[in-house]
Parts: structure tokens; sequence; C-alpha cells
């Protein structure tokens, strides 16, 4: 009921929380694998953290179970803009991709299943939260 509430006072508030969890999604996805590639190239592990940690507060900003299918793609998205540039800028030459570091197979698996992992968690305890406080 108080949702409800704060729904009819400010309508523009839901659609700016699931703009702003796409856009942390990818954001920090990309800052992510420029961090591990660039600076913590052994830290391989941060994509598991990362991925856990973003879909579980994306999830919360998105409150919907779209969000296991959503923030994924936004994160897998980062993630595929960061490898493209990432040669553009530590190569002389754009065009060769040898230059990408190993590991960019387990970004692109195990950063968007955490994602969806982070997803379902965060959604899940978002559902079970509002439940509780409807029955107050």
């Amino acid at each position: 009921m108080a949702s409800t509430v704060v729904e009819e006072k400010r309508p523009w508030l839901k659609p700016l929380m699931r703009v702003t969890a796409i856009v942390l999604s990818l954001v920090v996805s990309f800052a992510l694998v420029w961090v591990t590639f660039i600076f913590l190239p052994d830290a391989s592990g941060l994509a598991i953290m990362g991925g856990l940690l973003i879909g579980l507060v994306s999830a919360f900003l998105f409150r919907s179970w779209w969000a296991v299918l959503v923030i994924p793609l936004a994160f897998t998205a980062g993630t595929f803009l960061a490898f493209y540039l990432i040669p553009l800028v530590i190569s002389p030459n754009p065009l060769s991709i040898n230059d990408v570091p190993f590991g960019v197979g387990l970004w692109e698996i195990i950063g968007p299943i955490t994602a969806v992992i982070g997803a379902l968690f965060g959604t899940f305890i978002d559902k079970k939260a509002r439940e509780q406080r409807r029955q107050q």
C-alpha cells in the first residue's frame, strides 16, 4: 500500500530507477573489464563478485522479474564494449586482435551468469520485502 502511494505521487520514479539500473550495469561491467585487464590482469575472480553485486543492486533498483533478463544483457553489452575498446587503447594497430588479454571467455560466460544469479536473488528479496510491507 505504501509503495502505491509513492508511485501515485511520483510516477517518474519507477522508470528512472529502471534506467538507472541499466546504466549502472553497463558502466560497472565496462569499468570492471578495464580495471581487471589493464591494472589487475590476474584478478579474474572480480568477474564473479562484480556480476553478483551488480545483479543484486540492479535488481533492487529495477524492482521486477524483468531484471533477470535485462541486467545480464546490459552487463554483457558493457563487457563487449570494453573488449572492443581495449585494443584501440593498448595497441598501436587497432585492427590487431592479438593484444586482447586472455580471459575474455571467462568474462563472456561467468560475468552474465553471475549477474543472472545476483538479479534472481535481488528480485526475490525485493518481492519478499514488499509482501511483508503489504501485510503490516
